[in-house]
């Protein structure tokens, strides 16, 4: 029998810890990855589960004995971290780890404890989209260079692991500025997560609602976009009707579509634009699979322009005629956008008047 490879420092998981989350702060105290340290464990290099980390739902029992193994834990420490634990579907979590959103106040409570930063397994909900403890949103960007994407965990000179922002190596904190109250939220997550909870045709309405929302109109455009409701600024995400929205959305998002799903569901309206009966026809008829398709009309055919070439010879002799002009000698003056419309005007007036 081969014997286990046991890990030096290999923290506790916490009671309500994602999975991912403690492998990160185990190969954070040897500034490594957890796919590094599973190779290690298991003495086989790739790995074992393409998924472990990115899924939080195990399906080789074997990778986490080893890890509870070398970690001298029971393997049932580990698998109460699983996703799968609570019961819910898949479908019910955000599937995309850069969308699922950090309390930056709890992690600050971390911080005074004098514990590690972790990530609570309810945040990979698609319908928590506000911290419960702090009513305030979760978040993907730093507070410090306001950029998005996955935060770092990194283990500090103390012996704690902290996440950092991984382009301005900013500690994740709620000290930076004020958060705006999201009380009204939290009811809608609330009312959610029952219907999520029990699943079955609850849960299917809800996704048949998010695909809806996120449906193109006749003209095209999504209707979670045309609902008159307060948007998140930046790009809208490149999300289809095809797959269940929710998974897939980060949480400013899908604050926006489960407010609006509320409304159609559950009658819980927004102060800020409650739905039209135009819209709740359309869902009905959605849900019924009677929504009719609309195909856009194509444009008639445009002639291609034809463009009339000169002799080289001719664009060199206009050439000089610019650069021997006034205009052209009191350029210097001038700097930026002056110097570059200036620029294009003697070049249009020589093109004209040639």
């Amino acid at each position: 029998m081969r014997p286990v490879r046991l890990l030096a420092i290999a923290p506790r998981p916490f009671e309500d810890e994602l999975l991912s989350c403690w492998h990160w702060r185990v190969a954070s105290h040897y500034s490594s990855s957890p796919r590094q340290i599973e190779n290690w464990i298991c003495a086989a290099p790739g790995g074992s589960n393409p998924h472990l980390l990115s899924q939080n739902i195990p399906t080789e029992q074997s990778a986490t004995r080893l890890w509870a193994l070398a970690s001298r834990l029971q393997q049932v420490d580990l698998d109460r971290l699983s996703l799968q634990a609570t019961g819910r579907s898949r479908a019910s979590f955000v599937s995309d780890p850069r969308h699922r959103g950090v309390c930056p106040a709890c992690l600050d409570e971390d911080a005074e404890e004098g514990s590690d930063h972790y990530f609570r397994r309810s945040w990979a909900c698609v319908e928590v989209v506000v911290c419960p403890r702090h009513e305030i949103g979760l978040e993907i960007n730093c507070g410090g260079c306001f950029r998005s994407g996955l935060f770092q965990f990194r283990s500090t000179p103390t012996g704690v692991a902290r996440l950092f922002c991984r382009d301005c190596d900013a500690v994740v904190s709620a000290r930076r500025f004020q958060r705006r109250n999201q009380v009204d939220l939290l009811q809608i997550a609330s009312l959610m997560r029952e219907a999520i909870g029990k699943g079955g045709s609850e849960f299917e309405r809800i996704e048949t609602a998010s695909r809806f929302l996120w449906s193109p109109r006749p003209e095209g455009m999504q209707y979670i976009v045309s609902l008159g409701l307060p948007l998140p600024y930046g790009q809208r995400p490149l999300v289809t009707a095809v797959t269940s929205p929710l998974t897939s959305l980060p949480p400013a998002w899908r604050a926006v579509t489960i407010a609006a799903i509320a409304d159609l569901l559950f009658g819980v309206a927004s102060k800020a634009a409650p739905l039209s009966p135009s819209v709740r026809e359309a869902f009905r008829q959605f849900e019924r699979g009677t929504a009719p398709e609309y195909h856009r009309a194509s444009l008639p055919p445009r002639a291609a322009s034809v463009i009339k070439l000169r002799a080289e010879t001719e664009y060199r002799q206009l050439a000089r005629g610019i650069i021997g002009s006034q205009d052209w000698k009191a350029l210097p003056s001038k700097e930026g956008r002056a110097r570059n419309r200036a620029i294009g005007k003697l070049m249009h007036r020589a093109l004209n008047n040639g």
